[in-house]
């Protein structure tokens, strides 16, 4: 297992679209927080000035994050796949278990380098870009909460990935694939007409604006991050088992 994960991180590093992908992330977020400030210097719009703090809490929004690092991931998993390298890495006589927990791995510390090289450069540019200005309230839990809304997010593009090992399609649902689920629990929430109980306040695709607010209380933060926590476990576990299925 340590010689396949030497492997995997070495064509990890050597990966052109592992840098695009962040470079592209790391633009966003420059151009929003360049953005953001031309606003609220307009007095007809009669904006607030963002602070540092602000910015961090938008950066996964304005970077595209999920979309983009989704992208990202399935190029890494499928490529083997689509060169069919793959078939290498099993003539050395690593498992297919073992392979998967592998790419698995890399995934996640891509996805928490990632992450953290935005919140750096945005720490950095807004700092320099902002006078200042101060609020209060839980960031270390917002963040904390959007990480690992990020890794429940990628660990889905992986587990569709590796179930496809398609390019084309895997990135088609890594892109669309959240919110089509999404609109199903829409649909089931109007049909069961429940009111003070939706299925969607418990999906992906609504904790993100949770996650960026300064005025989520402690429930709603912890509810977003247990399901994160549950979605990435439930993805990973059947990602595995199907693609298991599909080698016998």
């Amino acid at each position: 297992m340590k010689n396949l994960l030497k492997f995997e991180f070495h064509k990890l590093f050597k990966q052109k679209s592992f840098y695009i992908c962040t470079i592209i992330m790391l633009v966003l977020s420059f151009f929003s927080i360049l953005l953001n400030k031309s606003l609220a210097n307009n007095p007809e719009l009669n904006m607030a000035m963002p602070t540092v703090m602000s910015s961090l809490l938008t950066a996964v929004n304005s970077s595209n994050f999920t979309m983009i690092c989704g992208i990202f991931i399935a190029l890494f998993v499928c490529t083997d796949y689509d060169q069919q390298t793959i078939k290498n890495v099993y003539s050395r006589g690593f498992s297919r278990s073992k392979v998967y927990f592998a790419k698995y791995i890399v995934c996640f510390f891509s996805t928490l380098i990632i992450f953290a090289t935005m919140l750096i450069f945005t720490y950095g540019i807004s700092k320099s870009t902002f006078d200042g200005g101060k609020e209060t309230g839980n960031y270390v839990g917002l963040l904390s909460g959007q990480f690992l809304f990020c890794i429940a997010y990628s660990s889905f593009v992986f587990a569709v990935s590796l179930i496809i090992k398609k390019v084309g399609v895997s990135i088609a649902l890594a892109i669309l694939g959240p919110s089509l689920i999404g609109t199903v629990i829409n649909l089931l929430d109007a049909f069961l007409k429940i009111d003070d109980f939706k299925l969607n306040s418990y999906w992906l695709n609504s904790f993100i604006s949770d996650l960026t607010s300064l005025a989520t209380d402690n429930t709603r933060l912890i509810i977003c991050t247990i399901f994160s926590i549950l979605y990435a476990v439930a993805f990973i576990i059947i990602g595995y088992f199907i693609s298991k299925k599909q080698e016998n």
